[in-house]
């Protein structure tokens, strides 16, 4: 389905995904907004398409926000999820906090936080006790501290992991699935592990996306990873749209704890219906650069 705004056409989705070979359904025109407020990252991970920016100065435009979303508002399409990402928005933090107060009134069901640093910075600690978050994504491409570290290349919080004064149940691991690192089902289950031991419900791992050398040189193939093999896993559901993506579904139960399993198993990173992208200065539907809308 396409709509209107700002005279520009754009895309939404109408349809849900398939489920297990069933034909999606109608559904409420909607899109999920994207705000980025920092292309800077104190991390330097080298599979990022963002490695080594280090800050971002660019000025963000908090009243061209609200004048978006009362356009779409105006124009029935629904807003599913407000994603508050970057870079790494802790390192402007006072200015997601502005956000979250502008866009109070208009009182959005999801309002999601996702931290690229997974926490590792006091900040990034702070940033994740704000109460308006109803779902927090943290990035976790292993285990071991020493190993993070490595990857991450930038110095962990001391209170790493330690998640004092957060909602951990709306908390949910995101994990890149990266050669030497996690790439095998034995390095899955540990991570499996770690994050029941930590109190989180949900984890993700996805496969790099082909950005630079690295990510071609220690590519992981989701398919090349029995999940089904791991002692207590179980398939609970895929879904998909067509040859756009594809994501399945798991549960791990150890002692008696439930831990939710995502997995995309693949996706075409130039597919963008449903996802506005706005970054403080432009409106543009999906993630590349040359289709602004306003």
């Amino acid at each position: 389905m396409e709509r209107i705004i700002f005279g520009h056409t754009i895309r939404l989705k109408s349809i849900g995904c398939n489920v297990v070979g069933r034909v999606g359904q109608p559904i409420s025109p909607s899109v999920n907004l994207f705000v980025k407020v920092t292309k800077g990252c104190n991390a330097h991970c080298p599979f990022c398409s963002n490695a080594g920016c280090l800050n971002s100065t660019s000025p963000f435009d908090v009243d061209k926000l609200i004048c978006i979303i009362h356009e779409l508002k105006d124009n029935g399409i629904i807003v599913n999820r407000v994603n508050i990402t970057g870079g790494e928005p802790s390192l402007v933090s006072p200015l997601v906090v502005r956000i979250l107060s502008a866009i109070e009134k208009e009182r959005f069901d999801d309002v999601h936080l996702h931290l690229n640093t997974n926490g590792a910075t006091d900040q990034a600690q702070d940033l994740m006790q704000h109460p308006r978050w109803d779902s927090i994504s943290m990035s976790l491409h292993h285990y071991d501290t020493e190993r993070l570290s490595e990857l991450y290349r930038c110095k962990l919080s001391t209170q790493l992991f330690q998640f004092k004064g957060v909602n951990k149940q709306i908390v949910n691991f995101s994990c890149n699935l990266v050669k030497g690192y996690i790439d095998n089902k034995e390095e899955v289950q540990k991570m499996l592990n770690l994050t029941l031991d930590l109190g989180i419900h949900r984890i993700g791992f996805v496969a790099l996306m082909p950005v630079n050398d690295f990510c071609k040189e220690h590519f992981v193939d989701i398919n090349d990873i029995p999940f089904s093999e791991l002692p207590h896993v179980y398939f609970t559901g895929a879904k998909d749209r067509g040859v756009n993506c594809k994501c399945s579904n798991y549960l791990y139960n150890r002692d008696l704890k439930i831990l939710e399993i995502y997995m995309r198993n693949y996706a075409n990173p130039r597919y963008c219906e449903s996802s506005l992208v706005f970054d403080g200065e432009y409106l543009r539907q999906g993630f590349y650069s040359d289709n602004i809308i306003y």
